[in-house]
């Protein structure tokens, strides 16, 4: 087993154990204790949850992926900044778009024109906040429950109350883009909300940089075949490009 699917693997005991122990997933998995403590360290930088002295914890709460909110340690900046920059460009008069919380997503507001008038639909409070400085912005905060690691609301609430919604465009990201065509994201609350998008929005736009393609994560949202473009990068390899093609995806390079 590879170690990226060993740690989703660990991810899942937690997420259902809410504890796990390095002697009982070295012996689970067959590898050495050294091997387990790695993974839970690499893990404890990434997730939401505490390494104890014989495994790790995570309390009464969901796996959380934390970097992709902490704003000065987001990866491939650069590449997100052309992303959004596109998609704004996408944006017009008059339509009502959702916006969510992922680190490429929520910057669309940097680069939109002045001048659109347009009904903003989010759950993420910093988006909300940014939409409110333009004039010509109308602005739905979604409400529920609000977690302070990633500040947005989720849960049952936010769902009922995105579903009455009929939404014109609605951009979304993903923690990872597997080899099967399915969408993960690494937060279970945020997948759930992000699976009702489809019912809603007449198109959905899946921004995602090139390092999520073939990859995977916790919890899986939705297909690429559910998406009407997936805007990324130049930097596709020739797998990505294949799944791309297989799947028959509208791909658009923000250059």
């Amino acid at each position: 087993m590879k170690k990226s699917e060993r740690c989703l693997a660990i991810l899942d005991i937690l997420q259902k154990q809410h504890e796990v122990f390095v002697s009982d997933l070295s012996e689970q998995f067959g590898i050495s204790e050294m091997t387990v403590r790695r993974d839970l360290n690499s893990l404890a930088q990434e997730y939401n949850i505490a390494r104890t002295h014989g495994g790790a914890t995570l309390g009464n709460q969901p796996v959380v992926r934390m970097i992709s909110f902490d704003e000065a340690r987001i990866a491939h900046k650069d590449s997100k900044e052309k992303i959004a920059e596109l998609a704004a460009t996408m944006i017009q008069n008059g339509q009502r778009i959702f916006i969510d919380a992922g680190s490429t997503t929520r910057i669309i507001l940097n680069y939109l024109k002045d001048d659109v008038r347009a009904v903003v639909v989010t759950h993420h409070l910093k988006v909300a906040e940014h939409a409110l400085r333009f004039e010509n912005l109308s602005v739905i905060m979604l409400g529920g429950d609000v977690i302070r690691i990633t500040n947005c609301c989720s849960g049952p609430v936010a769902e009922e109350q995105l579903k009455k919604y009929q939404l014109d465009i609605a951009f979304i990201g993903a923690a990872a883009v597997g080899s099967d065509g399915k969408l993960y994201d690494g937060y279970s609350p945020e997948a759930r909300l992000k699976s009702s998008i489809f019912s809603v929005a007449k198109k959905v736009y899946l921004m995602v940089d090139s390092s999520k393609m073939n990859t995977y994560n916790l919890n899986e949202f939705g297909s690429l075949s559910q998406v009407d473009g997936l805007i990324t990068d130049s930097g596709l390899d020739e797998e990505a490009e294949l799944l791309l093609k297989r799947h028959r995806v509208n791909v658009i390079i923000a250059e």
